[in-house]
């Protein structure tokens, strides 16, 4: 069998990377500002500086957390026929999220984002089948901010049957968060997790009081925490891809000891989301070549380092669903496949991931089929070279004919898109690629059937909401 793989350190380069990534930790160290963990990083060998809220760390003690970490994550659907598992020796595909607006793609016009924009971005993840868990997509601008992750969570859940990933921002949310889920799970998060934590750093070498304590706290109730550093080359990290993507080890590694001490064995991947900032206004760009390689750089340093890793890939730059939007896309896609990855963020943004789309939620479906089909498994043997044939058929002659040929077309040698123009140039006259993608979300929002959650646990869950919010203006009435 034969397989397109990338390597793109040599032993050295990787040697040279983790010498380095090692330094940071144990010289400079990490600012984790939560008091929280001083007892637990001191007693477990940690450099600990209690009144700055920073630590170093020696190599032996990430190495102890490192093997703790499980082989695979269980992923659990609010369905169980959506359960997928991270590290079963299959990539997944997840979408990408927490995008401020939402696009019209038939007039290129966007509007922040809304609950009614997230739900029906919710319906239509649930419906493409190349979707295995999903990402909130949209920040809606029109729920209250104060529960807002809570709203996002009912919300999701209400329009989608699959795994849901997102943010806890305040510890005093978490508990609401573990009781709204195992209400929607029907069963403890450790047998089910339906939801699991995109957890970021804040670069350089931070981590966030209030969302590292709540995570944390559900990754004590069986939550997996997938680790995003978010270092930009450039303006948050240094203006080097190898700079970048040691800095984005060394906040890796820190987030690891962290849960590992807090939580241990908690499920955790290693989710790249460095990347790079357009110098001249500072935005996070989303499909330089640059964030390809830093893909490549931290993938391949993290499966070094035994973890589990997602990629961050087929998110745009563009504006529109054109032809930058699908180069920016390949380029990522391919990079974060041939690397290896576990998982990859792919599908439903562009504009620099601020912005959601409906048409390239499933333009972006063609994007990975073919990539699922360069990276296929392909036997070399002689069932597959079919020189047989080549012998018979001769000089001048055509296959068409033969067998093999109807044979191996069925068996899908040759991949078929569903939305991207291959036909003759008359049958598209007057058509575009974005019309009909728009069209063909249009169908797949109105036609899937995403059963509704029972009345009770709808109930709950609005309850549970409206406690918390209750909660939180006595609190501030008291101050």
């Amino acid at each position: 069998m034969t397989r397109p793989i990338v390597r793109y350190l040599t032993d050295a380069d990787r040697g040279f990377v983790h010498e380095q990534t090692v330094r940071i930790l144990a010289e400079v160290g990490v600012g984790y500002n939560t008091p929280w963990l001083t007892d637990a990083l001191r007693d477990a060998g940690a450099a600990v500086d209690a009144e700055r809220l920073t630590c170093t760390m020696p190599w032996d003690l990430v190495e102890r957390c490192l093997k703790q970490l499980p082989a695979t994550v269980l992923l659990a659907g609010r369905d169980p026929a959506y359960d997928c598992t991270v590290g079963a020796g299959r990539m997944l595909y997840t979408s990408d999220g927490a995008a401020t607006y939402m696009l019209d793609d038939l007039t290129g016009e966007r509007h922040e984002g809304t609950a009614a924009d997230l739900a029906t971005m919710m319906r239509l993840y649930d419906a493409v089948p190349e979707i295995d868990f999903t990402w909130a997509t949209i920040t809606p601008a029109d729920v209250d901010v104060r529960a807002g992750n809570l709203e996002m969570a009912r919300i999701t859940f209400e329009s989608s049957r699959k795994h849901l990933q997102d943010e806890v921002r305040r510890p005093d949310q978490a508990p609401v968060f573990i009781e709204m889920l195992e209400t929607i799970a029907g069963a403890p998060l450790r047998e089910r997790p339906i939801w699991s934590a995109t957890n970021c750093t804040i670069a350089p070498l931070q981590h966030d009081r209030e969302m590292t304590e709540a995570h944390i706290l559900m990754a004590r109730a069986g939550c997996p925490v997938f680790v995003l550093p978010m270092p930009q080359m450039g303006t948050t990290g240094p203006m080097s891809v190898l700079g970048t993507s040691i800095l984005n080890m060394a906040e890796l590694l820190s987030t690891v000891v962290l849960f590992q001490l807090a939580a241990p064995g908690c499920a955790m991947v290693s989710a790249v989301g460095s990347a790079v900032a357009e110098m001249r206004s500072g935005l996070y760009l989303a499909g330089a070549p640059e964030d390809a390689l830093i893909n490549m750089i931290c993938i391949e340093m993290s499966r070094h380092y035994g973890m589990l890793t997602q990629g961050s890939a087929v998110s745009c730059d563009a504006k529109a669903c054109d032809l930058q939007a699908g180069a920016e896309g390949m380029l990522t896609g391919l990079a974060v496949a041939l690397a290896g990855a576990d998982v990859m963020l792919a599908f439903g943004l562009m504009d620099s991931a601020q912005t959601a789309s409906l048409a390239k939620t499933v333009l972006d479906a063609d994007t990975v089929n073919a990539i699922e089909r360069f990276l296929r498994d392909d036997p070399v043997d002689e069932a597959r070279a079919l020189v047989d044939d080549i012998v018979e058929v001769g000089i001048g002659g055509h296959f068409l004919a033969r067998k093999s040929t109807r044979r191996m077309s069925r068996a899908g040698e040759l991949w078929q898109p569903t939305l991207w123009h291959r036909d003759a140039f008359d049958q598209y006259a007057g058509r575009s690629l974005v019309q009909d993608a728009w069209d063909r979300a249009q169908r797949l929002i109105a036609e899937n059937d995403v059963p509704p959650l029972p009345d009770d646990v709808r109930s709950r869950c609005r309850t549970l909401i409206d406690r918390y919010l209750a909660a939180r203006d006595g609190d501030a009435a008291e101050r």
